[in-house]
């Protein structure tokens, strides 16, 4: 059975009340806009014109289209838009529209399709909300999302801890993909050991209060990776405010919290290795560790609220330089030297130090950490050092090249010996210091390239001045090595040695001269002797003739007549030697001049060439003695030959006279044989005067550079002295020729 109630005139009287209150209220909520079927503007209230900003007479009759995009009107969607609507189809939704001066605005809308009484679609109305503001404030919190998803790693738990949702950044951070993690627990990130204790259950108790936590953690990746993370941990509440999951932020900061590790290392391996101390910008000692105490002497609780100046001198502390120093620290600037400071004990040391300033968050100083280490000892050696190189320097000429030859740097002692500035040679090679010969050949190629191999070279050498003087230095060249063992730059220490030189050369060209003369010597008593060989055999001659009889007197005066012309030969001879002599006696002066040029070196060289003189002088005499005895044989000679011819009865007178000629010949030969004595004794003189050269020479070779001793002179010398050995070996085989 139905029952119908059917509608009395008052009930449809209240009806049409209800509705009309209704639809007051919604026009005064809400912005409406009608429209026909086709999508024509019938009316639209007042909310809604103020929301478009546009009056009724402006959108009255004019269509939908007006409010949107021409992109968007012109598009299919629009068109199956209004099509659907014709067909009495309700549409809702957020669009994007656009108000009066192109004004964007976003409408939170409901489009619904009025029917008339036989059910047919006659009208549209819209009801509208203009959620403009929201939809800004929406984009902007899900750019801010957006922001932090693409930033950080994000993950999402419920509240008893398991995986809900993991982007891609936290993924990555830990190794996994979602599906290996989803539904699992937040445990799969953590160690055993932390799993396990009161901390990791509080942790969760926390969380599920809703309370927020916040730090650094040590987590596990995939494969057992450590890592760490700064992380939130952002409990989400539901809208009654009980919360219902956990949104984690999280960044990995496992580099930097290695680098933080590393630069803790480092701190604790300074405040093991170096003396360290703490002021404030005033210079009141803060703390300082066990080093700087065992340095200073002092302990901790006898220098904290002390001021810096105790471990300065009165006369620093005093100065400028001392005030300036803090005013730089305050001022937040670094400060970096050596530094003379002083001990508990009074005791003064040096220190090699930094001194820090320390900044706030805001960037100003607020103390000062001072890093020092104890170079009391270095210093001193260093000091010592640099006395040895000042010493060095003054005495000697010192000159600086790279590996390629070129010119660094030169002291005062180099550039006066060469003649030139500084900068005249500053960045030119060596070359311009050698002849154009040497620098061209191989020599001077591969005394280069030892230097690049670190070799040393030691010697004298000959260098050309700035005006084209033959300088003589007695030189080191020392390749400087560095730290890897490979040298860098050479340094030549130097000594000029030219004066030395030359006396040197003066020295043997007298010694030349004096062999010289020596030789000529022995070549003329070569020619006495056969001479006075020859004058013996001819008396002999004379005496067998003569005791023959008187036959042979005619032969005997003829022999008297050649035994006077071997005389006069052998008077010649003898007149050679006295100028021999002569000479010898000249070039001895000359060298006792030289001698006493060269002073205390000379002085051995002197004595060798008064005896050489003394020696000439007494051959001198030797040859006057000589040349009487031959006067004498002359004399009797020609008298023999005056007897012979005046009568052969004088036979026996000239046989006498032959005898006599034979006792001259006889101290001729004795004679000679002195005059072998003195050239051995001269031959022996000119060893001496070798050795006396050779200690010449070794005085000069003293005058060297401070490391090494050259070897090259000794050599020269010693091949010089060996000739002179040689040449007076020679002279005694001649001497040994002079038998009768």
């Amino acid at each position: 059975m139905s029952t119908t109630i059917e509608s009395t005139p008052r009930d449809k009287a209240g009806l049409e009340l209800d509705l009309h209150s209704l639809m007051t209220a919604i026009d005064r909520s809400q912005a409406m806009i009608e429209f026909d079927l086709e999508g024509n503007i019938l009316r639209a209230n007042t909310n809604f014109l103020d929301c478009v900003g546009y009056r009724l007479d402006e959108v009255q009759g004019r269509h939908h289209r007006m409010f949107c995009t021409p992109e968007h009107a012109s598009s299919v969607e629009y068109a199956t838009f209004w099509e659907k609507l014709g067909k009495g189809a309700f549409d809702e939704g957020q669009y994007k529209r656009v108000g009066k001066n192109g004004r964007e605005i976003w409408l939170q809308a409901t489009y619904n399709p009025v029917f008339d009484e036989q059910g047919n679609p006659f009208k549209v109305v819209k009801f509208a909300t203009d959620v403009t503001a929201q939809r800004k404030s929406n984009a902007e919190y899900e750019g801010k999302v957006a922001a932090i998803d693409r930033s950080q790693g994000i993950i999402e738990f419920d509240l008893n801890g398991r995986v809900l949702n993991a982007n891609e950044n936290f993924l990555k951070v830990l190794g996994y993909r979602l599906d290996e993690i989803q539904g699992q627990h937040h445990r799969m990130f953590c160690e055993d050991e932390y799993l396990n204790s009161p901390a990791y259950r509080a942790f969760w108790a926390k969380l599920e209060r809703g309370e927020y936590d916040s730090g650094e953690y040590k987590r596990i990746g995939k494969n057992g990776r450590e890592l760490w993370i700064s992380a939130t941990y952002n409990p989400i509440f539901d809208p009654d405010g009980r919360p219902y999951k956990v949104v984690k932020f999280a960044n990995d900061v496992t580099e930097s919290r290695i680098r933080q590790a590393e630069s803790a290392g480092k701190v604790t391996a300074i405040e093991r290795s170096q003396a360290v101390i703490e002021f404030d910008l005033t210079g009141k000692v803060l703390h300082a560790n066990r080093n700087f105490l065992a340095v200073f002497g002092y302990d901790l609780d006898e220098i904290v609220g002390e001021h810096h100046r105790m471990f300065c001198s009165e006369e620093f502390v005093s100065s400028l330089q001392y005030r300036e120093l803090w005013e730089k620290l305050g001022r937040g600037e670094y400060d970096a030297n050596e530094y003379k400071r002083k001990r508990k004990d009074g005791k003064e040391i040096w220190i090699q130090a930094t001194y820090n300033p320390i900044f706030d968050a805001q960037g100003k100083p607020y103390k000062i950490v001072k890093f020092a280490l104890d170079v009391t000892v270095a210093k001193e050696t260093s000091v010592e050092d640099q006395g040895k190189v000042n010493a060095i320097d003054r005495a000697q000429a010192v000159i600086e090249f790279d590996m390629a030859g070129n010119i660094i740097t030169a002291n005062a002692n180099f550039l006066k010996a060469l003649g030139y500035g500084l900068l005249e040679i500053k960045g030119k090679h060596h070359r311009i210091f050698c002849e154009e010969e040497y620098v061209r050949g191989t020599e001077y190629r591969e005394f280069w390239h030892g230097l690049g191999q670190g070799e040393f070279y030691s010697g004298r050498f000959m260098r050309v001045s700035k005006y084209g003087q033959k300088i003589w230095i007695q030189a080191t060249y020392s390749p400087i090595f560095d730290h890897d063992g490979l040298p860098f730059k050479v340094v030549k220490f130097a000594t000029d040695i030219t004066r030395q030189v030359e006396m040197e050369q003066a020295i043997e060209a007298k010694t030349r001269a004096m062999g010289e003369s020596v030789k000529a010597l022995m070549n003329a008593i070569s020619y006495v002797a056969q001479s006075t060989e020859t004058a013996t055999d001819l008396a002999r001659m004379t005496r067998e003739q003569a005791s023959s009889g008187s036959q042979t007197l005619v032969k005997a005066s003829d022999a008297m007549g050649m035994i006077a012309k071997s005389a006069e030969g052998i008077q010649d001879i003898i007149q050679v030697i006295s100028e021999i002599a002569s000479q010898t006696n000249m070039l001895a002066f000359n060298a006792a001049i030289e001698a006493a040029r060269a002073g205390e070196q000379g002085r051995g060289f002197a004595v060798v060439a008064d005896e050489v003189r003394a020696l000439a002088h007494r051959t001198q005499t030797s040859t006057q003695e000589i040349e009487k005895m031959i006067g004498d044989i002359l004399t009797g000679t020609a008298q023999a030959t005056k007897a012979m011819s005046e009568s052969c009865d004088q036979a026996d007178g000239t046989l006498t006279i032959a005898h006599e000629a034979g006792a001259a010949l006889t101290l001729i030969a004795k004679a000679i044989n002195e005059i072998n004595e003195m050239n051995l004794m001269i031959a022996t003189a000119s060893e001496q005067q070798a050795q006396v050269a050779r200690s010449v020479d070794g005085n000069l070779m003293s005058i060297r550079d401070l490391s090494i001793q050259s070897a090259t002179g000794a050599n020269q010398t010693a091949a010089a002295s060996s000739e002179l050995s040689v040449l007076a070996a020679d002279m005694n085989k001649l001497v040994a020729r002079f038998s009768l």
